[in-house]
C-alpha cells in the first residue's frame, strides 16, 4: 500500500448516515474479495513502524464501509476474511463527533477519536471466512445530541501479531485509515495515518434496538420536543428507528397511556386534542401534521405554550413506545 494524504473521515460520516436500517443489516466490505493484500503493521507505516495497528477502509466507488447504519443499534457478527496467514485480532468500535461549522458551511468540525468498547480477541481460520458473534453497541446520529455533536460510532480492525498481514484485497479505490499502535479501550487519539490501496475484509450484522420479541425500547424519538401550531395543525418531527418503516397512531392527550389495572378499578379517561395516523420510512425524520380538535384548539388559544402527552401505537410492530412529551406552542 502507498501512502498518501489523510483519509477523510467526513467521507465515511456521510456514507453512515444515509444508510437504510434493516433487521440484521450487513454492513463493512464485500468478503467476495480475495484477501491478496501481504502487508503487515509493521510495513504499513514506515516512518512509525509498530507491531500491532487497527485499521478500517471506506471504498470511494463501492461505499463499503465499516459505518453502521444510521439510528441506534447492536452489532451482534462480525466476519473477518484472511488468506494463508492468520493470528489474533480484534474489532473496535471507534466514536467520532462532529457539528456544523457556521463560518464553513459544509465542511463539519470533527473531533477523533476514542475506542469505547471492543470485541473479544479470536483467530481467524486461514483461507476462510470467519463469524464471531459480538455485543456491540453502537449508535449514528440522526440529528444531533443534547451537546450538540452528532456521533459516530464505527468499527476497525485490530490485528495483534506483526507477522500476520492485515486481511485486506487490494484496491486502488480504497482509502485505508490506520493507528499504531492497536487500540485498547479507553484510548484517545487525534489524527491517523492515511493511505490507499485495500479493502479490510471485515463486515458485520447490525440489529436495531428495540427489535427484538417484547422489546420496549423507543423505536420513535421526538426530533424537536416542541411542536408549533400553523392553521389548526401541530406539526411534530418523528424519527424513526424500527427496523421497517413505523407505522401507528398517535394521539395528543392530557395524560400518559393508562396501564393494565385491576378490572375492578375504574380508569380516568384521557381528554384528545388530536389523533392522526402516520408511516416514517426506517431511519428518517418527518414532520407529522396533527390537526387539533375543538377541545386542543381551547387549550391552545387559553395558554401560549402547553404541555401534553403523545401516546402512540405501532401497527406493524410489536414494539412498544413509551409516552412522550411535548410542547404544544402558537
Amino acid at each position: 500500500m502507498r501512502r498518501i494524504g489523510a483519509w477523510s473521515l467526513g467521507i465515511a460520516v456521510v456514507l453512515g448516515g444515509s444508510a437504510q436500517a434493516t433487521a440484521a443489516t450487513p454492513f463493512g466490505t464485500n468478503l467476495n474479495r480475495p484477501a491478496d493484500s501481504a502487508t503487515t503493521c509493521s510495513q504499513i507505516n514506515f516512518l512509525l513502524p509498530s507491531t500491532t495497528c487497527s485499521v478500517e477502509s471506506v471504498n470511494l466507488i463501492t461505499g463499503e464501509s465499516p459505518i453502521p447504519p444510521a439510528g441506534d443499534g447492536v452489532v451482534t457478527r462480525v466476519r473477518v476474511r484472511v488468506g494463508p496467514v492468520t493470528g489474533p485480532m480484534q474489532v473496535v468500535v471507534e466514536e467520532a463527533l462532529r457539528r456544523e461549522n457556521p463560518g464553513d458551511p459544509g465542511h463539519p468540525i470533527y473531533a477523533c477519536c476514542k475506542a469505547i468498547d471492543a470485541s473479544q480477541v479470536f483467530t481467524p481460520a486461514p483461507n476462510a471466512v470467519t463469524t464471531v458473534n459480538v455485543n456491540l453497541p453502537v449508535k449514528q446520529s440522526v440529528v444531533p445530541e443534547e451537546s450538540g455533536y452528532y456521533v459516530d460510532q464505527h468499527l476497525a480492525l485490530s490485528v495483534l501479531n506483526p507477522n500476520v498481514p492485515i486481511p485486506a484485497s487490494i484496491d486502488p479505490n480504497a482509502s485505508v485509515g490506520a493507528w499504531f499502535p492497536a487500540w485498547r479501550v479507553g484510548d484517545e487519539r487525534a489524527g491517523f495515518f492515511g493511505t490507499s490501496g485495500g479493502d479490510v475484509l471485515l463486515n458485520a450484522d447490525w440489529d436495531p434496538i428495540g427489535a427484538g420479541a417484547g422489546a420496549a425500547a423507543a423505536v420513535l424519538r421526538l426530533a424537536d420536543n416542541v411542536a408549533r401550531v400553523r392553521s389548526g395543525q401541530a406539526r411534530i418531527s418523528l424519527l424513526c428507528q424500527l427496523a421497517a418503516a413505523c407505522e401507528g397512531t398517535l394521539a395528543l392527550q392530557n395524560q400518559q397511556a393508562p396501564r393494565p389495572r385491576p378490572p375492578l378499578r375504574s380508569v380516568k379517561r384521557a381528554k384528545t386534542y388530536a389523533r392522526v395516523a402516520f408511516s416514517i420510512p426506517p431511519s428518517t425524520t418527518e414532520t407529522v401534521k396533527a390537526r387539533l380538535n375543538r377541545a386542543g384548539k381551547k387549550l391552545l388559544k387559553r395558554h401560549e405554550r402547553v404541555k401534553v402527552w403523545m401516546n402512540i401505537t405501532l401497527d406493524n410492530s410489536s414494539a412498544t413506545v413509551p409516552p412522550l412529551k411535548l410542547k404544544l406552542k402558537g
